[in-house]
C-alpha cells in the first residue's frame, strides 16, 4: 500500500468486487481461467506445491493494454470451509522458488492457518 497506491488499489477493489460476484468466486479454482484475457484476471494453480497435495493459487490482473498489474494475489482455498485465505501479495519478479523467504512464509502461512493438504 505505502510503494504502491495504484497496484493496491487494483488488489483491493478485485478482493472486495469477489466477495459480493459469485461469478468470480466460481473462477478462482479454474485453472488458466483468463489467460486469453478475456477476463480482467488470471488465474493458475501453482504447480510445484500443488502437485504435492497445498491449495495455492495464483491471481494475475491484467491491465490492458499494457500487460498485468506489477504484483500477484497468492491465495489458497480451503474445501472443508469453502473459504479463500490471501497468502501474500507478491511483486511479479517472484521467481516463486521453493526455497525463496517469501515462498517459505507463505507455506509457514497455509499450515498456520490449518488448511487441507490432500
Amino acid at each position: 500500500m505505502e510503494s504502491d497506491k495504484f497496484a493496491a488499489g487494483k488488489v483491493l477493489a478485485l478482493l472486495e468486487q469477489a466477495k459480493r460476484d459469485p461469478k468470480i468466486i466460481d473462477s478462482l479454482l479454474d485453472h488458466n481461467f483468463g489467460d486469453d484475457h478475456t477476463a480482467a484476471y488470471h488465474v493458475s494453480k501453482w504447480h510445484e506445491f500443488w502437485n504435492v497435495g497445498y491449495n495455492i493459487w495464483r491471481l494475475k490482473i491484467w491491465m490492458e493494454p499494457q500487460g498485468s498489474l506489477r504484483y500477484r494475489i497468492v491465495y489458497a482455498y480451503e474445501p472443508k470451509s469453502l473459504q479463500y485465505h490471501v497468502l501474500a501479495v507478491v511483486h511479479r519478479n517472484f521467481d516463486y522458488k521453493r526455497d525463496h523467504e517469501i515462498t517459505e512464509r507463505i507455506i509457514k502461512a497455509y499450515r498456520a492457518l490449518g488448511i487441507t493438504i490432500h
